[in-house]
């Protein structure tokens, strides 16, 4: 069966030469990575075929041939997409005869965005299934959508590296993911002011360049550098592994009541497990079941301090993290969620 992945143009222009399933495990999108290649993967290993389609390529949207197309999956609709390109790629999918799932990963309907609004508003009834990458999200799009979504959680990559948490002189922090997560870490900066004074701190930020890290950290460097350092890092997956190599905890502040990061999955909680760092983290609704595998609350200055004085919980809490994504979010498992959706879906479930 051939499953057709509706992607943004980027996506399919970074390697040409690429297969399918690389290219989508290879993105510097999260959502691309965790969600549809490991979904692309699973279902090259089970013997079906993929192809990639990027709607606003309009060349390659016109030439495109839906005949063979048993399921179509729509990624990740971002704010400089045509909403009718897609719309109308989508369309021709069910006039084939193919089933259209819709992933949604963000909440649409508080983005800025009017395009992002009107595409989600036209794209979800035509839609055969919705899924959503927590279970926050799937109550925040049940009024949006014909039937309950699914949940199918992001996959976490990579294998467990070993826990660790031995500071030395100078506590190791890390922050890292999108820039525009960067204001929630604000007040937390706030707090690591008065901490270092009697803690010496290092604060590594792994975000994209030109949000304003740079001067911050250069202004924070020139009045706090002797207790509090901060060090800013240009993101990519190489740079985000070696920081959560060479860190003690990770930093995850958020907001639960903001729409549109209450109901974020888990992935960036489960990758500091996953690399044998606790993370200290906001209590957002994903993060819960994960509440004896982290430390979670609003201060996350408490959390520092409970885990500095908890060495050994610390370590027993990484360890536990490990085996729960092992069991829920590995690759394989989420790999066989999407499967059995793509079957059922076209209408070769034999369970």
């Amino acid at each position: 069966m051939d499953a057709l992945w509706l992607v943004p143009e980027f996506v399919v222009q970074q390697a040409a030469d690429m297969q399918p399933e690389a290219l989508l495990l290879s993105s510097h999108v999260a959502s691309v990575r965790m969600r549809s290649g490991v979904a692309a993967t699973a279902w090259q290993r089970a013997g079906h075929h993929n192809r990639l389609l990027a709607p606003d390529a309009a060349v390659a949207a016109a030439q495109a041939d839906f005949s063979a197309v048993q399921v179509g999956v729509v990624g990740k609709f971002l704010a400089d997409a045509d909403p009718a390109a897609w719309l109308a790629v989508i369309a021709r999918v069910r006039e084939a005869g193919g089933r259209v799932i819709v992933d949604v990963c963000d909440y649409p309907f508080a983005k800025k965005s009017p395009a992002v609004v009107r595409f989600y508003e036209q794209a979800l009834p035509l839609c055969d299934a919705v899924t959503v990458n927590s279970a926050l999200m799937a109550k925040l799009m049940a009024p949006h959508v014909p039937r309950p979504p699914q949940v199918i959680e992001d996959a976490i990559l990579g294998a467990p590296q070993p826990p660790q948490f031995s500071p030395g002189t100078t506590l190791k922090l890390l922050w890292f993911g999108h820039q525009s997560n960067l204001p929630y870490l604000d007040p937390v900066i706030e707090a690591l002011f008065a901490y270092s004074a009697r803690q010496r701190c290092r604060l590594t930020i792994v975000t994209a360049p030109g949000f304003g890290v740079e001067d911050a950290a250069a202004q924070i460097n020139a009045h706090q550098g002797s207790r509090l350092e901060v060090r800013f890092t240009p993101w990519s997956q190489e740079a985000t592994r070696i920081a959560l190599r060479q860190c003690d905890l990770v930093l995850i502040p958020g907001d639960p009541h903001d729409p549109l990061k209450a109901g974020v999955s888990s992935n960036r909680l489960a990758e500091a497990l996953q690399a044998g760092r606790l993370p200290v983290a906001s209590p957002l609704a994903s993060y819960l079941p994960f509440s004896d595998a982290a430390w979670l609350g609003d201060d996350l200055l408490a959390g520092i301090e409970w885990v500095v004085a908890h060495p050994g919980e610390a370590l027993a809490r990484i360890r536990r993290g490990q085996s729960r994504i092992a069991g829920t979010l590995s690759a394989d498992v989420i790999g066989r969620q999407w499967c059995r959706l793509f079957e059922r879906l076209a209408g070769n479930d034999t369970t």
